[in-house]
């Protein structure tokens, strides 16, 4: 479910071919994900770094709380939060009673001063935390602080029980969940969301090669063999109305509250993979979508 961060060096300079013949490469070296997150690839995000998670979730709190009435002991889940346990400490201290983090690898990063530097600047803003000197590994600042960690992906939803969760959100996460996965995704989302829940989701729909829709090109049993998949630059390619229509389809109702727009389309047609032949430009002019998402009644 993680998406990725910002490449660096060399790899981050070259075409979106050099990039996706890089990328294959360097996914079937034996190298543990942490080198490459030490190194700039295949990075998950940079939720890490402690005033980035604090303004990030208020960002999306606020979002939220604009369009539902949040409580204090709201639950709160959040998609893919990468390389970074800290978005759950910030919702604890925002009200939550209990915070969720979903996502498909145990990506996150081991470093508990981050945990404690975090806490530390919640505390200047008065917020409440808990009490975590002593504590020494990121697990069991979890679980002094009432954070759960799931890293199975939508497998892990299964553990989450029926309408407990009043608050989701996810930032350039949800291109990523496997497209065959997507319609379950859904389903076990809208099983755990209760009633008058709200969910705010920012999804990217460029690809992970060069910031355009490189991805189109290739075939759908291609790009969702196993070589692509685990390549490091996967995106699962359903078009923004089509995302749309599955969230209403599951069982939510959608407003659109922004969107990025290509002034050009950036692939020609005859670029295009087979299967996206038959639909229409507009298919092809958005580049990113944020969504605010209720259960229907």
């Amino acid at each position: 479910m993680a998406g990725e961060g910002e490449e660096m060096g060399v790899i981050a300079r070259l075409p979106w071919w050099a990039k996706l013949g890089a990328k294959l490469f360097l996914a079937r070296l034996p190298v543990p994900y942490g080198v490459w997150r030490r190194v700039g690839l295949f990075r998950h995000g940079e939720m890490n770094v402690p005033t980035l998670a604090v303004k990030t979730f208020d960002a999306y709190y606020q979002r939220a709380a604009s369009h539902a009435t949040l409580k204090p002991g709201f639950r709160s889940l959040e998609l893919g939060p990468g390389d970074s346990v800290l978005s759950g400490l910030v919702a604890r201290a925002y009200g939550a009673s209990h915070a969720w983090l979903v996502d498909s690898g145990a990506f996150a990063d081991s470093d508990v001063s981050a945990c404690l530097k975090t806490f530390e600047l919640l505390r200047a803003q008065g917020k409440p935390v808990p009490d975590i000197e002593s504590a020494g590994s990121v697990s069991e600042v979890l679980q002094r602080s009432g954070v759960e960690y799931l890293s199975e992906g939508t497998a892990s939803l299964a553990s989450i029980p029926d309408a407990s969760v009043d608050f989701c959100w996810s930032q350039v996460v949800l291109e990523h969940v496997p497209r065959a996965e997507f319609p379950r995704f859904l389903q076990e989302l809208r099983r755990i969301v209760a009633p008058g829940a709200v969910g705010v989701h920012s999804i990217d729909f460029r690809d992970h090669l060069g910031g355009g829709l490189n991805n189109l090109r290739f075939s759908q049993a291609t790009w969702e063999g196993r070589a692509f998949r685990g390549g490091g630059f996967y995106t699962n390619r359903i078009r923004p109305r089509e995302m749309v229509v599955m969230f209403a389809k599951a069982g939510f109702d959608v407003e659109l509250v922004g969107q990025t727009r290509w002034s050009l389309m950036p692939i020609r047609r005859d670029q295009l993979a087979r299967e996206f032949h038959a639909l229409s430009d507009e298919d092809f002019m958005v580049a990113e979508i944020e969504i605010v998402v209720r259960p229907k009644p």
